[in-house]
């Protein structure tokens, strides 16, 4: 293995679990598929709603205050 694979490697073993999803799709996009295609097969709104700040539906109320300009409680 190259040592710019071992440092790839090494640096995403590192990553905060938040950021491999974002990191793994621009990872796809520039790898050849398997059968020799150049797109990955899923469509390209796979992953865009990940934030990293865990599931909306559970934070609907901390979010709603927050565009209301409340204080969270």
């Amino acid at each position: 293995m190259s040592t710019l694979r071992e440092e790839l490697h090494q640096l995403i073993d590192r990553l905060p679990e938040s950021q491999v999803a974002p990191i793994l799709a621009i990872v796809r996009e520039s790898t050849p598929s398997e059968d020799g295609g150049e797109e990955w097969p899923l469509p390209d709104f796979v992953g865009a709603l990940s934030s990293g700040k865990g599931d909306l539906a559970a934070r609907s109320s901390e979010i709603l205050r927050e565009e209301m300009g409340r204080k969270p409680e």
